[in-house]
């Protein structure tokens, strides 16, 4: 079941992807990195699963192209990608310092697919 936590103490956003299709999950990710930097939180933990899986003929396709975005350059906008750790089912992305950062209310997550 997809998800998201802000975590306003920690500066965290926990993003779920499960029941997504890679489509929708990548816009997904977009939005929610751009909202947390935008909002001056530190961190977004992306849970995408296929922890076991280690070949992209595997499956695992959201996995393996989020890994693509951090390392093409696609979200260094919003991360520090030096610092961020990428693991066998999650990424936790440092996010840039926003010494602008707003307080508004966090964008509704898609509807599921299945």
């Amino acid at each position: 079941m997809a998800w998201f936590e802000a975590d306003i103490y920690e500066k965290c956003v926990e993003l779920d992807l499960h029941n997504y299709s890679k489509r929708t999950a990548l816009v997904v990710v977009r939005e929610k990195i751009k909202e947390a930097f935008e909002h001056g939180f530190r961190h977004v933990r992306l849970i995408h699963g296929a922890r076991t899986v280690t070949d992209r003929n595997e499956g695992g396709s959201m996995k393996f192209q989020l890994r693509s975005m951090i390392k093409n350059g696609e979200l260094d906008k919003w991360i520090e990608k030096k610092n961020s750790i990428v693991k066998d089912g999650y990424i936790i992305l440092e996010l840039k310092k926003n010494p602008a950062s707003t307080e508004r209310e966090w964008n509704e997550l898609p509807l599921e697919e299945y």
